[in-house]
């Protein structure tokens, strides 16, 4: 029995010193005593592809990505949906959706920059604005894949949340990655998703 626990330990040494290594970004959030929180973020990889069906889901909301390229340039699609809330949306090709909350108008865009087969860039603008109170989000994104090729990072470059509260703006910054998991290479409709 000894040795095959040797043979076990041996394995996973290899298999953590094969593992993708990860950027660390130091953030000014306060961790604990003295200390700063780090976000972990996976490094870039060119296996695999954007096209097809990428799924991100957490505690509140799931997502789901549609990459494809058209003559070259990549578009991506996004349909959401809250757990939270009865919010719920789905853009275009270009990344743009526009929907209704309790009456007032609400605006979301995705639109992609200058990219390539490897990395998505552009700029993320989420607004809902109801008589005095609302929500904005605003942020630079930089789209890459990552280990080998059916996970991708989507990272929030420089992401502010500004809730509105009888017509007053509280500000939040902070660090924001999502991990994404390719679902398909294909495009799947949202009830074929493995929620």
């Amino acid at each position: 029995m000894r040795p095959f626990r040797i043979l076990v330990a041996a394995a996973t040494s290899a298999a953590f010193a094969l593992a993708t290594p990860a950027a660390e970004e130091k953030t000014n959030l306060p961790g604990f005593g003295a200390e700063k929180v780090l976000l972990m973020k996976a490094d870039p990889t060119i296996a695999g592809s954007f096209d097809g069906t990428w799924m991100y889901v957490n505690r509140d909301a799931r997502w789901v990505l549609w990459a494809r390229t058209r003559n070259g340039v990549p578009q991506v699609k996004l349909q959401y949906m809250s757990l939270a809330s009865p919010e719920a949306f789905e853009t275009d090709w270009d990344g743009k959706a526009e929907y209704y909350v309790a009456g007032s108008t609400v605006t979301f865009e995705l639109k992609l920059g200058k990219s390539s087969a490897d990395r998505l860039v552009g700029t993320w603008s989420w607004v809902l604005k109801i008589d005095n109170s609302g929500r904005r989000e605003t942020s630079d994104i930089v789209i890459h894949r990552t280990g080998y090729g059916r996970t991708l990072l989507m990272d929030f470059k420089n992401f502010e949340k500004t809730i509105t509260r009888d017509g007053r703006d509280k500000t939040i910054k902070l660090p924001v990655a999502w991990s994404w998991t390719k679902i398909s290479k294909r495009e799947l409709l949202w009830d074929e998703l493995p929620f």
